[in-house]
């Protein structure tokens, strides 16, 4: 998936990037820079997506998250999965700790909601968070989402499932 909004460019992982990640490389990036180690260090969605991709490579859209300013990684996004039968789809991002509360998650939640809106099998947009992610939750409050229930995830404990229909998202923050 690749989008920009006014401070970050996004834009997907190749099948080589992959295959180094896999390797234990770091890719090469081209024409940005990866200061903050993101992907390489400390906790990554790789571990669960590069099996996926392996089975499934158009299920490879996880994102880089690029500040435009100086063309650092910020962070990343992608999707849980393909749109369900109902049509919800489950984002999951990160923004590196160092670029935090700077406003770049909001931001990055607008421009994968504008670019996913156009998938006529996206009915409903899910957002789940830990109720102790303080950034999150301060977020989806924001987005005014409706709290619809809670999981427990095997690695996060605890989280809160969010949704709202996509045509009350567009109504709301892009009409």
């Amino acid at each position: 998936m690749r989008f920009e909004t006014k401070r970050l460019k996004c834009q997907s992982l190749s099948l080589n990037d992959y295959a180094e990640f896999e390797a234990g490389r770091e890719p090469e990036w081209n024409g940005f820079s990866n200061p903050f180690k993101h992907l390489v260090e400390g906790p990554s969605p790789l571990r669960h997506r590069i099996p996926r991709v392996k089975k499934e490579p158009e299920f490879a859209e996880i994102g880089l998250v690029l500040a435009i300013a100086d063309g650092e990684i910020v962070g990343s996004s992608g999707f849980h999965d393909f749109p369900d039968e109902d049509g919800m789809i489950e984002i999951g991002f990160g923004i590196v700790p160092e670029k935090q509360r700077q406003g770049y998650g909001l931001e990055l939640l607008h421009g994968m909601w504008k670019a996913i809106s156009s998938r006529p099998d996206v009915k409903t947009l899910r957002y789940t968070v830990s109720p102790e992610n303080e950034a999150s939750m301060h977020i989806i409050k924001k987005l005014q989402f409706n709290l619809v229930g809670e999981q427990m995830d095997d690695e996060d404990g605890l989280e809160l499932i969010y949704e709202l229909p996509i045509e009350e998202y567009l109504q709301n923050f892009h009409s």
